[in-house]
C-alpha cells in the first residue's frame, strides 16, 4: 500500500522476486474474498479508511487474546508460587498481578464487545468479511494473510469497490464438493484457469478506472492459499471436517486471531493459542479444538450445608473441558467474558455469554452448593446460532478434584508386615505406596479425573434432574449433572451432564468416600440415595469389574443391582444345605481383602458393615472346613477371616465412623434397630468372640490383636479421632502415621501441581509483530 499519488509504489504479490511491479501512477489495493471467490479492488484514495476499519477490529481481538494469555499466565504463576509453602511472604505480589491482568482483560473484552455489537444467543453476531490481501499491508502488522472487516463497514465502501468474480460459472467450480454439498477441497487447476480468464476483465478495469498492471500474478498468492487449505482439509474431511467459508466459520477464524498470522500453514497447520489451556485452530474448516480449565487452573473449593448450621468442604474442584468450537457458538466462547453450557440436537456444547463473572480473589472463597428442587436446564440453540457452520462434536473432558495423595491409604507396608502377608502381596502394594510417600514428602498433589463430561447411550439429557450438583445411578451407570455456575464459575449459565466410565470408577469411589470422610460420615446430599446404595453394593461385590458389566449392559437400575447383591450375600450366608459352599465363598471374600487390604478403605460404613457381616458369619461347616484353618502346623479356625476383620476394623478413621460401621453389621448394611450405642456394644462383643474362635495357638495373630488393642474395644474407640483430618491420606488407626494428622491439612489448597501450558504461544504470536 502507498500514499495517494506517490510514485514507485512496490507491490510484492508472492515470495517470487519477479512479482514486484513498480507503478508510477495512482494505485489501488486488491483483496480476495474467500466466501464469494471475488477479487476486490479499492482506489488508493479510499483504502486508508477501509484498512483503518480492518485494523481496529483486528487490534481489538489481538489485545483480547494477549490480555487473556497474560491473565492465564498470572494465575499459573500464582499457583506455582503458592505451592512453595515455606515462602509465602511475596504471595500478595502474585495476587496483585492477577488483579491487574484481570482488569486489563475485562477492559479488552468490553472494548471488543462494544465493537462487535450485540450477541444474540440464537443468531450469533453481525457478520464479518474475510479477505486475503494480494499486496502487503505495509502500514499494519495485521492482515498479512487474513484481514477482517465488519460487514456493515464493508457495505459502506461498496460503491467505491470494483468487484470481479473469479468463479463465474457453476461448471468446473473452484470449490470441490461432495454429494452433500460439503467443500472437500480447492481445485487448483480450476483456480488457475479462472484467474487467467479474469485477466481480460481486470485489464479492462485497469485501463478505464485504475492504473495497476493487468498482468500481475495473482495466481502465486492464491495457489499458495489453496495448497495450505487443501493440506489441512485432506486430513480432516474423513472425520466430517470440511473447508468452510460460511459466515460462522469466518467469524471463528477472526476470533481465533487469524489476522495475526504471517504464514499460510504455520508448522503442522494447527495454530496453537494459549489460554487456560491449549487450543488448536484448523483454518480451512474454521474449527477450534480446545481444552479449557474452568473456573481456572487452580480450581475452587466446593461447599455445602451438612445441616442447617454446619458448612462442609468437599475439596477443590475444577473441570477440564475438551470442546470443538465452531461457528458463532464457538466464537462466542472465545470472545465473551463468560461461558455457558447449551444443547443442540442432544449435543452438549460450550458457548459464551455476557453475564458478568466475579474476580479471581472472590472465587478463591469457593462456592456453596444448594440442594434445591429446581430442575436446571440449558439453552437449546438452533442451527442459526452457528452462522452456516457445522455444529461441533459434543464436548468432552472431566470433572477433577485436587487429590492430595497418590494413594488413598498410607502406611500399608508396616501393616502388611505386621499381619504377616506374603511377599507377592507386598509386591502388589509396596510400589504405589512408596510413590505416594515420595509425593507426600514433596508436598505435591494433583488434579485427578473422577467423572467424564460426556453422556453415552440413549439416556435423555435433562430427564429427572434437580439440584445444582447431583449424582445418580441410571441404566447401569453413575451419572451426574452440575450447574454451569458451579462448574464454569459465577455468572455462567446452563448445566452439563456426564457419567463415570469403568476406567474412572476407582477414582470416583475414592472421591466419594473421601468426601464422606470429610463430613465425618454424615449425609452426602450430592449423591442420590439410589446411587449411594448402588456404589456400596458394587464395591462389596468386586468394584470396577462388576461396575463395568453394568455399564456395558446399560440396563440395570438400583433394584437390579440390589438383587445381584442379595444373591451375592445369600451365596455366602445360606443355611446348612450349602454350608460347604458358603464357607468357601466366605474364605474367598476374606482372601480378596487380604490380597489388597487397601480396598476396604474405599468402603462406606455400610459396606464395611456388610463385610463384617459376611466375615464373621459362622456356619455349620466353617469349624471343620480344612481351608478355614490357616496355613500353620496347628489349625486356627477363621485365621484368614480374622485377618480380614482386622483390616476392616483398622480402616475406621473416626469415632463417628466406628459407630456407623458397627451399627450396620447386617446383610444389606442398613442400621440395626434399637439404640445405636447399645447396638454397637453388642457388635463389639460379637466380634471379640469371633476373634477368639480357633485353637488359639497362632501366637503371632494373638500378639497382633493384643498390640492393636483390638480385644478391648473401649481402647480402640478412645484412640480414634473426633474429627476428620482433611487433606491427608488415610492411615490404619493402629499406626503412628494416623496420630500425626489430627487436624485438616492447612496447605491442602497449596498442593496443586501445574503442568506447563503451551510454551509455543509467545513464539508463534510474538513472531508476527
Amino acid at each position: 500500500m502507498s500514499e495517494q499519488g506517490k510514485a514507485a509504489a512496490e507491490h510484492k504479490l508472492s515470495k517470487s522476486e519477479s512479482n514486484v511491479k513498480v507503478v508510477t501512477h495512482k494505485s489501488c489495493q486488491c483483496y480476495f474474498r474467500t466466501e464469494t471467490l471475488q477479487l476486490i479492488f479499492i482506489d488508493e484514495a479510499e483504502v486508508a479508511g477501509f484498512e483503518k476499519a480492518m485494523d481496529k477490529l483486528c487490534l481489538l481481538i489481538d489485545e483480547h487474546h494477549k490480555t487473556k494469555a497474560n491473565y492465564s499466565e498470572a494465575i499459573e504463576n500464582y499457583g506455582i508460587r503458592k505451592k512453595d509453602i515455606a515462602n509465602q511472604n511475596d504471595l500478595s505480589e502474585y495476587k496483585a498481578k492477577i488483579a491487574n491482568t484481570e482488569a486489563l482483560l475485562k477492559s479488552a473484552t468490553e472494548k471488543l464487545q462494544q465493537e462487535l455489537g450485540d450477541f444474540n444467543e440464537q443468531t450469533g453476531y453481525s457478520a464479518v468479511v474475510e479477505l486475503i490481501p494480494l499486496q502487503p499491508l505495509k502500514k499494519s502488522k495485521y492482515g498479512r494473510r487474513y484481514s477482517y472487516i465488519k460487514e456493515c463497514d464493508f457495505k459502506k465502501f461498496e460503491d467505491k469497490l470494483i468487484i470481479i468474480p473469479v468463479d463465474v460459472s457453476a461448471d468446473d467450480g473452484i470449490f470441490k464438493k461432495d454429494d452433500d454439498g460439503n467443500i472437500i477441497g480447492i481445485d487448483i487447476d480450476s483456480l488457475k484457469t479462472k484467474l487467467a480468464a479474469a485477466k481480460n476483465t481486470i485489464k479492462q478495469m485497469m485501463d478505464s478506472t485504475m492504473t495497476m498492471s493487468a498482468d500481475v500474478d495473482y495466481e502465486a498468492t492464491l495457489t499458495e492459499w489453496a495448497d495450505a487449505w487443501n493440506s489441512e482439509s485432506g486430513a480432516y474431511n474423513k472425520e466430517g471436517h470440511y473447508i468452510d467459508v460460511s459466515a460462522g466459520a469466518q467469524f471463528l477464524r477472526f476470533t481465533a486471531n487469524a489476522s495475526t498470522l504471517n504464514t499460510w500453514n504455520p508448522d503442522t497447520g494447527a495454530v496453537q493459542i494459549k489460554g487456560e489451556a491449549h487450543s488448536g485452530l484448523t483454518l480451512c474448516s474454521g474449527t477450534l479444538n480446545t481444552t479449557l480449565y474452568v473456573p481456572d487452573r487452580t480450581g475452587w473449593p466446593l461447599k455445602f450445608m451438612v445441616n442447617d448450621t454446619k458448612e462442609a468442604n468437599i475439596g477443590i474442584l475444577r473441570a477440564r473441558i475438551d470442546g470443538e468450537l465452531t461457528g458463532y457458538v464457538g466464537a462466542s466462547a472465545q470472545a465473551e467474558g463468560n461461558l455457558q453450557f447449551v444443547t443442540y440436537n442432544k449435543k452438549q456444547l460450550l458457548m459464551g455469554n455476557r453475564t458478568p463473572g466475579v474476580p479471581f480473589s472472590e472465587r478463591q472463597n469457593g462456592v456453596k452448593i444448594k440442594d434445591s428442587k429446581e430442575n436446571p436446564k440449558s439453552l437449546e440453540i438452533k442451527a442459526e446460532a452457528f452462522g452456516g457452520a457445522k455444529a461441533g462434536a459434543s464436548l468432552g473432558g472431566a470433572l477433577q478434584w485436587l487429590k492430595p495423595f497418590s494413594s488413598l491409604v498410607d502406611e500399608l507396608p508396616s501393616m502388611l508386615h505386621t499381619f504377616g502377608m506374603d511377599s507377592p502381596a507386598l509386591e502388589q502394594i509396596l510400589p504405589s505406596v512408596k510413590q505416594s510417600q515420595e509425593k507426600q514428602n514433596d508436598q505435591t498433589g494433583e488434579f485427578q479425573d473422577f467423572a467424564c463430561l460426556k453422556v453415552g447411550g440413549d439416556v435423555e439429557l435433562g430427564v429427572g434432574l434437580s439440584g445444582e450438583f447431583k449424582i445418580r445411578f441410571v441404566k447401569g451407570r453413575f451419572r451426574f449433572h452440575i450447574k454451569g455456575s458451579i462448574c464454569l464459575g459465577p455468572g455462567a449459565k446452563g448445566e452439563v451432564e456426564g457419567e463415570v466410565s469403568p476406567e474412572l470408577f476407582g477414582e470416583f469411589a475414592i472421591w466419594v468416600i473421601y468426601q464422606l470422610y470429610g463430613i465425618d460420615y454424615r449425609h452426602l446430599t450430592i449423591i442420590a440415595d439410589d446411587a449411594f446404595k448402588a456404589l456400596t453394593y458394587i464395591l462389596v461385590m468386586g468394584g470396577a469389574e462388576i461396575y463395568s458389566k453394568y455399564y456395558n449392559k446399560m440396563r440395570a437400575e438400583l433394584e437390579g443391582v440390589k438383587k445381584d447383591f442379595v444373591d451375592f450375600i445369600d451365596d455366602m450366608t445360606k443355611g446348612l444345605m450349602k454350608a460347604r459352599s458358603d464357607s468357601t465363598k466366605r474364605n474367598d471374600f476374606a482372601s480378596l481383602i487380604n490380597k489388597d487390604p487397601g480396598c476396604v478403605f474405599l468402603f462406606s460404613p455400610e459396606a464395611k458393615g456388610i463385610a463384617l457381616y459376611v466375615l464373621t458369619k459362622d456356619g455349620a461347616y466353617d469349624r471343620i472346613d480344612i481351608n478355614n484353618q490357616g496355613d500353620g502346623f496347628l489349625p486356627d479356625t477363621n485365621k484368614k477371616r480374622k485377618t480380614a476383620v482386622l483390616y476392616v476394623l483398622s480402616s475406621i478413621q473416626t469415632k463417628r465412623e466406628w459407630k456407623k460401621v458397627l451399627s450396620r453389621i447386617s446383610k444389606d448394611g442398613t442400621a440395626l434397630p434399637g439404640n445405636e450405642d447399645a447396638v454397637v456394644k453388642q457388635a463389639e462383643e460379637s466380634i471379640r468372640n469371633f476373634l477368639q474362635i480357633g485353637f488359639n495357638k497362632d501366637k503371632e495373630l494373638e500378639d497382633i490383636i493384643d498390640k492393636l488393642e483390638l480385644r478391648e474395644f473401649n481402647q480402640v474407640f478412645k484412640r480414634l479421632k473426633e474429627n476428620p483430618a482433611y487433606g491427608y491420606a488415610f492411615s490404619p488407626n493402629c499406626t503412628k502415621q494416623y496420630f500425626l494428622h489430627c487436624d485438616d491439612n492447612p496447605f491442602y489448597s497449596s498442593l496443586c501441581h501445574f503442568g506447563p501450558v503451551n510454551s509455543e504461544y509467545k513464539q508463534k504470536w510474538e513472531a508476527n509483530d
